[in-house]
């Protein structure tokens, strides 16, 4: 099975990724390939398999790479994984290092408009 979650390669990439979120919920993982990388690893089939039974769209961020670096100082990260569950230009779930079970309700929680 390939992945149904895509890594956003540059901060072009990750324009026209945000814009997606007009259309369908976008769920963002900020993650690093060097620090913190046990930790995201673990999420990463875990997030795969909760993009896998969606339609929705699903993407990472490699804090690690140089590009982003100052988008993380900017979202104030404090630990990877963190998602961002965001509804048109709006972050409605703002989720720091989460369990299975907390990513997941947040996201049906997002679909089925429990959280604005």
């Amino acid at each position: 099975m390939s992945s149904s979650v895509t890594a956003v390669r540059d901060r072009s990439d990750l324009k026209q990724v945000m814009a997606k979120a007009n259309e369908k919920l976008l769920v963002l993982e900020f993650m690093g390939s060097v620090s913190y990388r046990s930790t995201c690893e673990y999420m990463k089939p875990i997030l795969d398999g909760i993009a896998a039974k969606k339609d929705d769209y699903f993407y990472t961020i490699d804090v690690n790479n140089d590009q982003f670096k100052e988008i993380a100082k900017e979202a104030r990260l404090q630990a990877l994984p963190t998602f961002l569950i965001v509804k048109g230009t709006k972050t409605v779930r703002f989720l720091v290092a989460p369990d299975e079970a907390e990513l997941s309700s947040s996201i049906e929680d997002a679909l089925e408009g429990k959280i604005n």
